[in-house]
């Protein structure tokens, strides 16, 4: 949603409302709202305001040239929130750019992972292999030791 804003030197204080007319105005669409005066006959005749060139077309935007000091507050207030939803947003956006980093690196490490095991468990394979060969070889040793031992004892 776009804000009307207050640009230029005019300050406000609580006993004391500050010139308008060496203030900028903005509309809702952010352009700049021209000082207006009211021609046409009535209790309104003569007092200015800040409209909007495309008022009441288009843009809504009107303000009295006496209520703008009043509005600057708020004003100043909507363009804070504004500036710290900004920020907010962009934050939004790094986080999901480090999620989406954070991701693709578990992608890689759980192939890692699964690539290690698969290393893993072939080497634990080949070393049964290896095992089921030393095991005969070892009963042989064993048998013959055991043969040799009891011809010793006779």
């Amino acid at each position: 949603m776009a804000s009307h804003q207050s640009i230029g030197s005019g300050s406000s204080s609580k006993y004391g409302k500050s010139s308008s007319m060496d203030q900028q105005v903005l509309c809702y669409h952010n352009q700049i709202a021209p000082l207006r005066t009211v021609k046409y006959g009535g209790p309104t005749k003569g007092k200015r305001f800040y409209g909007c060139s495309y008022w009441p077309r288009t843009c809504r935007f009107f303000k009295w040239v006496d209520e703008i000091d009043e509005v600057g507050d708020l004003q100043m207030l909507l363009q804070q929130k504004d500036s710290k939803i900004a920020e907010l947003e962009q934050e939004v956006e790094e986080m999901k750019q480090k999620v989406k980093r954070l991701k693709a690196k578990k992608v890689k490490l759980q192939a890692e992972v699964r690539e290690i095991g698969i290393a893993t468990s072939g080497t634990l394979f080949e070393m049964k292999e290896n095992n089921i060969d030393k095991k005969p070889m070892l009963t042989l040793v064993f048998s013959w030791a055991f043969f040799a031992l009891v011809l010793l004892m006779k």
